[in-house]
């Protein structure tokens, strides 16, 4: 996938809390063949799910590239390392490095040992053919890791940009950004990265996603880290005689707009169970 010129289109899936592995993999179907990849989730929200490796394990093995989410809240060294020799041996060699959501203080207990950073050094390290104590790794196997990024931050923090080569520089092959919908703001932030010139190696996915009501993204701008979604958008959903229609053209009129632009190299459409919208934007374009 990180191969190609062409724009990438990716999604994303959440497991559910359920024991049933094949409504989990059949929420996919419709992204077969469309989508370049599917984000799988990593316990979001620090909700228990079914174990996201298990489920990106069959949604590769029904023909459809995966980009595992993966977290260093739960996890120490030890897990983490397994998770990442187990997927590489179902053939899962993306991962999206992160630190994940933090509970509150009456949540459950949290590990922290690795945050996004570094979660890309210990893929870079595994790539490399050892564990982290140098242990030999027998078939070693390259492992893409991926940053996240806030289009905002970057913009409103100077020193946002250089913690960003930071992370291509540790090994990061693919940035995946929090959701925006402002053109301005998108522009500003290829502009920024393409005078850097530290992007050519690595492909930079903006996230957006498809809402289905003015009421989803009020909550989630004022519920989630890093969406940013304008009153001018929710008034467009409020007012709509379908505001899931609207919520699809307003993904296909932004990804028009931005698909020429340096340094953005595709769109990663990401909500909940955003899946059958997001390949029927990404079939617009196919």
């Amino acid at each position: 996938m990180f191969n190609t010129s062409n724009f990438i289109f990716t999604s994303e899936t959440t497991p559910g809390v359920t024991t049933d592995l094949a409504e989990c993999v059949d929420q996919i179907n419709e992204l077969i063949g469309i989508a370049d990849a599917v984000n799988v989730t990593d316990s979001p929200n620090c909700k228990s799910r079914l174990n996201s490796l298990l489920v990106a394990s069959e949604i590769k093995r029904a023909g459809l590239d995966v980009i595992l989410q993966l977290t260093g809240r739960d996890r120490n060294q030890i897990a983490l390392e397994s998770v990442l020799l187990g997927a590489l041996s179902v053939g899962i060699n993306k991962v999206l490095c992160l630190s994940g959501d933090q509970p509150d203080k009456n949540g459950p207990a949290v590990v922290n040992e690795f945050n996004g950073n570094g979660l890309i050094e210990l893929c870079k390290v595994i790539s490399g053919g050892t564990l982290s104590d140098g242990t030999a790794i027998k078939n070693p196997l390259p492992i893409f890791s991926g940053a996240a990024d806030d289009l905002y931050t970057q913009i409103s923090k100077p020193d946002a940009l250089d913690k960003l080569v930071a992370k291509i520089e540790k090994g990061a092959s693919f940035v995946q950004t929090q959701y925006c919908f402002d053109y301005d703001v998108i522009k500003q932030y290829s502009d920024k990265l393409n005078d850097r010139g530290s992007f050519n190696t690595c492909k930079v996915i903006i996230g957006m996603g498809p809402l289905k009501s003015a009421k989803q993204g009020d909550w989630m701008r004022k519920n989630l880290w890093g969406v940013n979604i304008s009153d001018e958008i929710l008034h467009r959903l409020e007012v709509s005689e379908s505001p899931a229609q609207t919520g699809e053209k307003i993904c296909q009129e932004l990804i028009e707009k931005i698909m020429d632009l340096p340094c953005i190299d595709g769109v990663h459409l990401m909500g909940p169970s955003c899946e059958k919208s997001s390949a029927r934007i990404i079939s617009r374009f196919k």
